[in-house]
């Protein structure tokens, strides 16, 4: 009877939200700040037990699929492995497994979400396989290990509105409407600070580009140097690289904004007199941004899907962008090495970490270690100075070998030599992989 009855109240409450919907179209679920032409966004209610599919059509956001669902059997967020809790934030689904290849608890359809995202696991959270899955049993409340579980029929129903890695996963306690001019305002924030960041991808300096991101999160940046050489090497060829995100979705859960996003790359150059465009979609690139009163900061970056272009790539946007204007490996080679001693000589050592391979090996230390060992001197000194002169370049395909005189000065301890590295060439870049020195 209680099983009944909670369907009784989901029928009745899904005729009053399209009805909702259809009267007062103005006002919108808040977690929804921006969903792009033709796209969708699943919504789960866990008070409610009912899932919601959002969809944008002619730039209007309407209500265009309801269903009750089932969530984790213990109320609240889901923090840790086998909690039996159903997690809350902002997701996106990435797989679909059909019946055939899944057990009767599943149902006829199951699509695997991304928890934990990457906010997620720097808050400590874990577990896994959260899924959106049908059952063959019948549907219950909070009936679930922590998995949203549908009806079979609903599932099938489900799966024409998803896009993998694309189409949004909201799961919230309870779902907040919000006026349509408030949510158009927030847009525009959003906006402007992704374009701003743009601008200091395109045009900015590393200092400006680490600007837009917390303190307290430091993106990996060891491919800044390259990109400049990139950025100047276009300039010389009359190319203007631009970075043009596309398709735009922005999604809030508390204090934290998803942004999803399709991050192209297009050059602007001269030919005849005529300017020809083309682009390369890189893949779609996902920020966490924490949102406090006006101030906005990336605290999450990360690439939610590759192109599948760059798949073996590291760095997508360096070999983007090497493909465009075709630059010369020696220069690259050279803006690594005067990247690598600045980071040196800056003493700053996250940067001059991000120069070598993850294979790296020299005096029997590997690349940990050798990093350790090296902030250890950055610490003891006041200053360092580390500079080069008289290099010599030999490449072979993806690796290179590099002699050059080194001159190093700190407060207390002076050294000159030869220096020798090894390189290989990964993603588009450089790394160290292995280094020698011999002192004068």
């Amino acid at each position: 009877m209680m099983f009944r009855s909670f369907f009784a109240v989901y029928l009745i409450s899904a005729v009053l939200v399209l009805s909702f919907n259809q009267a007062f179209g103005s006002d919108s679920p808040d977690s929804i700040i921006r969903l792009p032409e033709n796209e969708n966004a699943i919504l789960v209610e866990k008070q409610s037990q009912t899932l919601y599919v959002y969809s944008q059509k002619n730039k209007t956001l309407g209500l265009v699929f309801s269903a009750a669902c089932s969530t984790g059997e213990i109320f609240g967020a889901k923090k840790k492995a086998g909690d039996k809790k159903t997690p809350e934030g902002v997701y996106f689904l990435i797989d679909e497994y059909e019946d055939r290849y899944l057990t009767p608890v599943y149902g006829k359809k199951a699509f695997p979400s991304d928890y934990p995202n990457f906010h997620d696991q720097r808050l400590g959270k874990d577990g896994s396989a959260i899924w959106i899955h049908g059952t063959d049993k019948a549907l219950k409340p909070m009936d679930s290990n922590g998995c949203i579980a549908l009806e079979n029929d609903n599932i099938l129903s489900l799966a024409d509105y998803i896009r993998l890695d694309s189409t949004p996963l909201i799961i919230v306690d309870k779902i907040v409407k919000t006026d349509a001019r408030i949510r158009a305002n927030r847009e525009e924030k959003v906006r402007s600070f992704l374009d701003n960041w743009t601008r200091s991808v395109e045009t900015g300096s590393y200092h400006q580009y680490l600007d837009f991101y917390s303190d307290e999160y430091v993106p990996d940046i060891s491919w800044w140097e390259t990109w400049l050489g990139l950025r100047r090497k276009s300039m010389e060829d009359k190319v203007s690289l631009r970075v043009q995100p596309a398709n735009v979705g922005i999604y809030a859960y508390d204090s934290i904004i998803v942004v999803l996003f399709d991050l192209n790359l297009s050059p602007g150059y001269e030919k005849e007199g005529e300017k020809v465009r083309e682009k390369i979609l890189i893949g779609k690139r996902k920020f966490f941004i924490e949102e406090s009163g006006q101030t906005y900061k990336i605290i999450g970056d990360t690439l939610q899907k590759k192109s599948k272009d760059y798949k073996t790539s590291d760095f997508p946007l360096i070999a983007a962008a090497e493909k465009l204007i075709r630059y010369t490996p020696g220069q690259t080679v050279m803006e690594t090495l005067q990247g690598w001693l600045a980071a040196w000589s800056s003493k700053d050592m996250d940067a001059y970490a991000g120069f070598y391979a993850a294979d790296f090996s020299s005096d029997g230390l590997g690349k940990k270690s050798w990093v350790n060992r090296k902030r250890q001197l950055a610490k003891k000194y006041n200053y360092i100075t580390v500079t080069g002169k008289d290099f010599k370049i030999i490449e072979k395909k993806d690796r290179c070998d590099v002699y050059f005189f080194q001159d190093y000065e700190s407060s207390s301890f002076s050294t000159q030599g030869t220096k020798h590295l090894k390189l290989v060439r990964k993603g588009g870049l450089w790394k160290i992989s292995q280094e020698n020195w011999k002192e004068k």
